[in-house]
């Protein structure tokens, strides 16, 4: 199933995890999973692929919006949001 620069399968794998991280080079238009907004052939953006709750998924990131993603995850991990204190 195609969703919104995502690929998402069922499978059995139950555990949470990245399997890879790549950066390409477009070779046609794709969708930024985070920012919903185009990413043109020729540009470089970063693929990740991945188990999460029982699903395979892979996801197209403009390069930006995925250094965006994993701040936000280290932050959250950290739990140092200044609305959390």
């Amino acid at each position: 199933m195609k969703s919104d620069g995502n690929s998402i399968y069922r499978t059995a794998t139950m555990t949470d995890q990245q399997i890879d991280k790549r950066m390409h080079k477009a070779r046609k238009k794709h969708q930024c999973c985070k920012c919903q907004t185009p990413i043109e052939k020729g540009t470089l953006y970063t693929k990740t692929v991945g188990t999460f709750d029982g699903y395979f998924i892979s996801s197209t990131w403009h390069k930006e919006c995925h250094v965006d993603h994993v701040l936000y995850v280290q932050e959250r991990e950290r739990g140092s949001f200044w609305w959390e204190h």
